[in-house]
Parts: structure tokens; C-alpha cells; sequence
């Protein structure tokens, strides 16, 4: 995916002394609208949202959006995976299975993954190791997760010079991959078990 758009307005109401219900006060707006913008949970605003924000605030579209210019691409260059099928007796945690049923599958795997990260004009390449232990229960569906991320992942983000919010963006674009790996490469073995 190639950059996201970020809603600048928590910024711009610290700027002037604002609080949500301020802003609520002052336009037509309703509170859950101010909320998400504030918040960046939005896919999508009306120009009227926009016009009232544009005039309380002062300000032009272009300061209330910012276009953020990131390409992230994750991509999953293991070979190591290793099923086991357990049942909920040999299970050490019972919070692990108190949804699973008389039998589990306990998945382990260390995952090595390649990061290539554009932004401002840089690219970054780095690759690091992720250890995963998932239970399944007999439905396959995934009941508990642990998961390390190796500290060459934080390290190497913590060298982008980027804001937070692109920073929570990159690791939010992690999570949704490395869901779909441990889902497919486990899912794929049980298909062999059935």
C-alpha cells in the first residue's frame, strides 16, 4: 500500500485551545463526527464537516489533511513451521483453553520477515524474526496468540525520522500481514491433517 491520508485536527485544536466539546459547541457538527476526525478513524468527510472546521479553525483543507507519502511491504522468507496436535490436559495455561474443547492444535513457528520501507525519499530494507504460538481449536479458528517480535523490528523503526502516526501505521500494516501468514501457513498444514 502506497500512503494514507492523516486528519491534522488534534493538532490544530491544541493550537488554538480547543477541546472536542468546544468544537461541538461552535458548529453543527455532532460529537462522534469531531471524535473520529480528532482521532483519525474516518474513511471518508462531507465538504459541509469540512466548511465548519475550515472557519472555526481558521485554516484551509490542506492544513487539516496531510497526504502521508509511505510505501510498506512486508514479506515472509521462512521455511520453519512445526504442528502439533495436544489435547487441553497437556496445556499449562487453562486461560489458553478455556474455548477450545477437548482437543487443540498448538502451533509453533519463527517466521523471518522482509521489510521494505519507503518514506521522505528514504528506503529502508531490514530483515527480522518473528516466534509465534498459536492454539487452534478443532473449527481452526485461532483462540489464543503469542507472539515476540525480535527487537531488530522497534530498532530499526526507531531510526525513521517519521511522527508517531506514521510510526502506528507501519506497525498497524504488520499486524494485519502477519495475521494473514500465521492464518494461511497453519491453516494450509491443517488442511494436510484432515
Amino acid at each position: 500500500m502506497s500512503g494514507f491520508i492523516h486528519c491534522n485536527l488534534r493538532v490544530l485544536m491544541a493550537e488554538r485551545g480547543l477541546n472536542i466539546q468546544n468544537v461541538k459547541d461552535q458548529t453543527t457538527l455532532s460529537r462522534t463526527t469531531i471524535s473520529n476526525l480528532y482521532n483519525n478513524y474516518v474513511s471518508g468527510i462531507q465538504f459541509d464537516t469540512l466548511t465548519q472546521l475550515c472557519t472555526l479553525l481558521k485554516c484551509t483543507t490542506g492544513d487539516l489533511f496531510t497526504f502521508v507519502n509511505v510505501s510498506v511491504s512486508f514479506n515472509d522468507i521462512s521455511i520453519d513451521c512445526k504442528v502439533d496436535m495436544m489435547s487441553k490436559n497437556q496445556i499449562k495455561d487453562p486461560s489458553e483453553w478455556e474455548e477450545v474443547g477437548n482437543y487443540a492444535y498448538r502451533a509453533k513457528s519463527k517466521f523471518l520477515i522482509n521489510l521494505m520501507l519507503k518514506y521522505e525519499g528514504e528506503l529502508l530494507v531490514f530483515d527480522f524474526e518473528v516466534d509465534t504460538s498459536v492454539l487452534f481449536n478443532k473449527l481452526k479458528q485461532i483462540i489464543f496468540k503469542d507472539i515476540l517480535i525480535s527487537d531488530e523490528f522497534y530498532l530499526n523503526l526507531d531510526n525513521v525520522k517519521a511522527p508517531v502516526y506514521v510510526i502506528d501505521y507501519i506497525e498497524e500494516q504488520f499486524d494485519k500481514f502477519l495475521s494473514e501468514c500465521i492464518r494461511d501457513r497453519f491453516l494450509n498444514i491443517f488442511d494436510n491433517l484432515d
